[in-house]
């Protein structure tokens, strides 16, 4: 890829400014929301088919944390080489669309694919990792990416990086606590993941649109 076409696909993060930058701090609080509201819910897919006992809870949390490190690898090469909001918006579609899979998975697919694994913990694994492995590793992909887009000055790494994972730290606990106490009682699990699947769609178009409006500044 040619320097000409790298920068058409991803602008430059110091040309952002400061409404782009407070876009790029919302961002890391909403998928952090996503994220383990996710979680949350994927857990009301696997449980009425393996229980609610700490094997279940176990598999869940190591699959989720696996995917969130797969993520957070990933996406720091990804966050060096197109360093702009193009590839913000891609991921979050893509993690819309895993979002979506996994409810279509489901919906009786899952249930067939498990019927051939005659050892539970290895569905139990096996399912874990279809349903939550993918997106958690698209959402993880964000987080060098947001760090990336802040960052104008080597010096102030730390406190640019340290803010933005305590925000998204901040929408993991609110996404835990109102997907649990509010969405789940009141939700049916497919209609919470397709809300979930519809916020990071949006979230995407403003991504397009902060490329445009970040693409504009550039000097020409």
């Amino acid at each position: 890829m040619t320097e000409e076409a790298r920068d058409d696909f991803a602008a430059a993060p110091a040309r952002a400014g400061a409404g782009l930058a407070l876009l790029v701090v919302f961002d890391a609080a909403t998928l952090g929301f996503v994220t383990l509201g996710f979680e949350m819910v994927a857990s009301r897919i696997l449980t009425p088919l393996f229980g609610s006992g700490i094997y279940t809870w176990a598999t869940i949390i190591s699959i989720v944390v696996a995917g969130l490190m797969a993520g957070y690898f990933v996406g720091g090469f990804l966050a060096d080489r197109y360093p702009g909001f193009g590839l913000a918006a891609l991921i979050k579609l893509l993690a819309a669309a895993y979002l979506l899979g996994g409810v279509f998975l489901s919906s009786g697919p899952l249930e067939a694919m498990i019927g051939g694994i005659g050892d539970e913990t290895a569905a139990l694994f096996a399912s874990g990792i279809v349903i939550c492995f993918p997106p958690l590793l698209v959402l993880g992909m964000y987080s060098p990416l947001a760090v990336r887009l802040l960052l104008r000055d080597p010096g102030d790494a730390g406190k640019v990086s340290g803010g933005l994972f305590a925000v998204s730290s901040l929408g993991n606990i609110v996404g835990i606590i109102v997907t649990t106490f509010a969405l789940i009682p009141t939700l049916g699990t497919r209609a919470i993941t397709l809300g979930f699947a519809t916020s990071l769609v949006l979230s995407a178009l403003l991504s397009l649109g902060a490329r445009l409006i970040a693409g504009a500044g550039r000097p020409t």
